[in-house]
């Protein structure tokens, strides 16, 4: 069977699309992540890193996990400045809103 040239020609190359997928794709998604986990002690403090636990970020929405009641009400008074250091480290929006939620470890 003869390969079709045209056909080959539409494809996007694989180096583009982990270009475009390391700006702003699922990669830029991943590493974000990842670096958010690394830096959530630094942004908070060791003693509210040891309390809390990051279940997910998905579309700029942090979800934290807090061991009960009262930590949520005592951190909820934290989120707004957490979200301004967390967007300061990384140079852009990438957090917009902090959940807490009670969860058990």
């Amino acid at each position: 069977m003869a390969k079709n040239p045209r056909y080959f020609k539409d494809l996007t190359p694989i180096d583009k699309i982990m270009d475009r997928s390391a700006k702003n794709g699922f990669l830029h998604f991943l590493s974000n992540r990842a670096r958010l986990t690394n830096i959530w002690q630094q942004i908070v403090g060791p003693t509210v890193a040891a309390n809390t636990t990051i279940r997910s970020f998905e579309m700029g929405r942090l979800i934290i996990k807090v061991p009960g009641p009262a930590y949520l009400e005592q951190y909820q008074y934290e989120c707004q400045n957490w979200i301004k250091r967390i967007n300061i480290e990384f140079g852009d929006e990438v957090v917009t809103k902090i959940v807490l939620r009670v969860g058990q470890s």
